[in-house]
């Protein structure tokens, strides 16, 4: 038990740590490009990047299967067992590995036959291709078997802390060739370096901790069951978080266009990492809740949850919507190729932050209870609304009306999991749940007023600081006097929880 803990607060502070540095490095590394080559140049990355990455999904469904597999071996130590479920991921992953090259040569090859990019050639796109697409190249081919070890042992912090090493070292090279205006190719080119530092360490470590376990086991194949459902709405799940900047790169065909909605989305998600970050080992704890048949625990327990996460989302997405602007002003000052200044859309990317987690304690117990066949239609047509809705919006409204599709689809899932969560799992009335998330708008309102009344302004950094910690203290203050209030026995069984951990 004391091992469990420990590696749990590894994995914690190494995971919030490493989210820090990917938020830090989404803002420094576009600033850096448009700043140095242009809008355009950024919009180009950052749509290849998201390309890119959807094509990683062929391997989609491979890492959760064998790391759900490898609980009960690693349990029982049973080294055969062990070594033929590695054996038989690497071999998924070899095989999903021949069709992402196969993937990345067609995208060097059709991309530029769809997006028209002033100043660079066929060529210099497919080299930028290449260098984007090495790092899933060289997880599918050496990397991608040992992380799935180090996963399932509960050491993800090795993981993290490798990666915050390579995210610093791409972030240094990135600045340093740009500050020396070298192409554009060349610095993605030598940006993969780290790529291979990353890679070394872990396959060294994980070889090392675990000498015993055969990588090439010859005892046979196993089946990594529900790897198909999982595949499916990870699938789903990737489409749904990329979607926009796909739609705006094919339908706008203006890279401009897509350089401020991805500096706009590297906002929300910064925001989005942080309300996420409350469900991060959460998940089993409920699991093991729901196994063991303990309904009023789960009851108990899952409205808390909604309360936290319900005043957590409120209060960060308040203090988002007063200072995204301003910010914006001061992040883009000096940028003159295209128009970072859109009211509409910093309230829209930051409201779908906030739509998406109304549904974050319902989706959590879809993954405790392992409810990835029963829920594949809903997530479907939640993605045909916010592929449909998204090219409508931007056909008519640019990239305004694709934020909005996306806000539609979120809508739509909030419906749904308030009603099928209560139904399937908590057995528990769906009022609660409307109650809770009609106070968690009230609580966004209240927060956020004064501000949109006073209509205060930044002309530095340093007020633009002074402005985001009064609107958290607000913030803050208002959604717990408000929790106190309408959700008295929520507050209290939250407060005996801290006192008792501050206790131990």
């Amino acid at each position: 038990m004391a091992e469990r803990t420990k590696r749990f607060f590894s994995n914690a502070v190494w995971s919030y740590a490493l989210q820090l540095v990917t938020i830090v490095s989404g803002f420094l590394v576009p600033r850096t490009l448009i700043g140095v080559y242009g809008s355009e140049v950024n919009g180009l990355v950052s749509s290849l990047s998201q390309i890119v990455s959807y094509i990683t999904l062929v391997e989609a469904g491979i890492s959760a299967a064998a790391v759900y597999a490898l609980y009960k071996p690693l349990v029982e130590e049973d080294l055969s067992m062990i070594s033929r479920i590695v054996t038989s991921a690497k071999k998924f992953y070899y095989k999903s590995g021949a069709i992402f090259v196969v993937g990345v040569a067609l995208l060097a090859v059709l991309y530029p036959l769809f997006v028209d990019v002033s100043g660079f050639t066929g060529l210099q796109i497919a080299i930028i291709v290449v260098f984007l697409g090495a790092s899933g190249f060289l997880d599918f081919f050496t990397l991608a078997k040992y992380r799935v070890l180090l996963t399932a042992t509960q050491r993800n912090w090795v993981i993290q802390a490798v990666s915050i090493v390579y995210r610093v070292l791409y972030i240094v090279i990135i600045m340093v060739l740009a500050g020396f205006h070298a192409p554009i190719e060349a610095v993605y080119g030598v940006a993969i370096v780290p790529i291979f530092i990353r890679t070394g360490i872990l396959v060294v470590y994980t070889r090392r901790k675990f000498p015993q376990v055969d990588y090439s086991s010859k005892e046979g194949d196993i089946d990594l069951a529900q790897r198909w459902d999982v595949f499916y709405l990870q699938v789903l799940s990737a489409v749904q978080s990329g979607a926009p900047v796909v739609i705006a790169t094919f339908l706008l065909n203006d890279l401009g266009s897509v350089s401020v909605l991805t500096v706009y989305l590297y906002v929300a998600n910064a925001l989005l990492q942080i309300c996420a970050a409350l469900g991060n080992g959460t998940q089993a704890s409920f699991g093991d809740v729901i196994a063991r048949g303990q309904m009023e625990t789960l009851q108990r327990t899952y409205k808390e949850f909604q309360t936290v996460t319900y005043t957590l989302n409120a209060l960060t997405v308040a203090v988002c919507l007063v200072l995204i602007m301003p910010f914006m002003a001061l992040y883009t000052d000096g940028f003159t190729d295209a128009n970072y200044i859109n009211l509409l859309l910093g309230f829209l990317v930051t409201f779908n932050v906030f739509l998406y987690h109304l549904k974050t304690p319902q989706g959590l117990l879809v993954l405790s209870a392992g409810l990835y066949h029963e829920t594949r239609i809903q997530t479907t047509i939640q993605t045909l609304i916010l592929i449909f809705g998204g090219i409508l919006g931007g056909i008519f409204f640019g990239v305004d009306g694709i934020i909005v599709g996306a806000c539609l689809s979120n809508i739509y899932r909030d419906i749904d999991l308030a009603i099928f969560i209560p139904w399937k799992v908590t057995h528990t009335p769906v009022s609660d749940t409307v109650r809770r998330i009609v106070l968690c708008f009230v609580k966004l309102g209240v927060a956020v007023a004064p501000f949109i009344i006073l209509n205060v302004s930044c002309s530095s950094w340093a007020t633009w600081i002074v402005l985001g910690l009064a609107s958290a203290a607000w913030s803050t203050a208002s959604c717990l006097v408000l929790t106190w209030l309408f959700e008295h026995d929520q507050y209290a069984g939250l407060l005996s929880r801290m006192k008792g951990l501050v206790r131990r």
